[in-house]
């Protein structure tokens, strides 16, 4: 679950909220342990992440386009774009997620994900199957 990197700070800090009897889970609307409001964050953090891997996506076919020594490769550009693309994609909302509990775009607007469970850092597993699951509703949006 994606919250603000300042509850999270508040919660480590403070404790819940007086008189909270812990239910649910962490993140969930209405956790009075996360109460500013995330929507809009998480929205505009998708973007800023999605931008990031289409431009390096992007970035990469023109470079294999017009870069003389990576001549023998520009018939493969969008295939190199795309495989640009799905790495950096990879890396970024996997591994710099794991490592460091955010993304540039989650970060850009306070954001970082918890685990809803625990409230603790996600592990590489379940932010592998979140990205996995994401790759597989892209590839059937676009398929149909």
């Amino acid at each position: 679950m994606a919250v603000r990197r300042r509850d999270v700070k508040r919660l480590r800090e403070y404790g819940p909220p007086a008189g909270y009897a812990p239910r649910g889970k962490h993140g969930e609307d209405c956790d009075p342990r996360y109460p500013s409001p995330k929507s809009w964050r998480i929205w505009l953090g998708f973007v800023i992440d999605l931008v990031l891997h289409v431009g390096g996506g992007v970035g990469a076919a023109l470079a294999v386009a017009k870069v003389p020594k990576l001549e023998p490769y520009a018939g493969n550009a969008v295939v190199i774009g795309i495989g640009a693309f799905v790495v950096l994609s990879l890396v970024h909302r996997v591994f710099v997620q794991w490592a460091v509990t955010t993304t540039l775009g989650k970060a850009l607007c306070g954001l970082r994900l918890v685990r809803d469970d625990t409230g603790g850092r996600p592990t590489l597993w379940r932010l592998t199957k979140d990205w996995l699951l994401g790759l597989f509703v892209i590839v059937s949006v676009l398929g149909s």
